[in-house]
């Protein structure tokens, strides 16, 4: 079974990037997100895409909650999955 995600798109204060950042990051961890996937490009204006599991849906839309009403930065998109259970295998005949 797939946890429920969050892919957020950030824009960093080009302040602080590696601040902001990290600031980002120490929320996640303490909200009890699990980080799949980063991926960072200064050339877009210090954009950051993450890709973040929880073992509930209210943990990630705290996560945003938590981002948004933080340090200098923008979201620019966050979209939320819900858990997909695995299908069981087709036993052979």
């Amino acid at each position: 079974m797939s946890l429920p995600s969050l892919q957020l798109a950030l824009q960093l204060d080009r302040a602080d990037v590696f601040g902001s950042l990290e600031w980002v990051l120490a929320n996640a961890r303490r909200t009890g997100l699990s980080l799949q996937a980063m991926e960072f490009d200064a050339s877009r204006a210090n954009a950051v895409r993450l890709v973040c599991e929880a073992p509930m849906v209210e943990l990630l839309e705290l996560f945003v909650r938590r981002v948004a009403h933080g340090v200098d930065l923008e979201i620019v998109d966050a979209e939320f999955f819900d858990a997909v259970e695995d299908q069981p295998a087709a036993l052979a005949a």
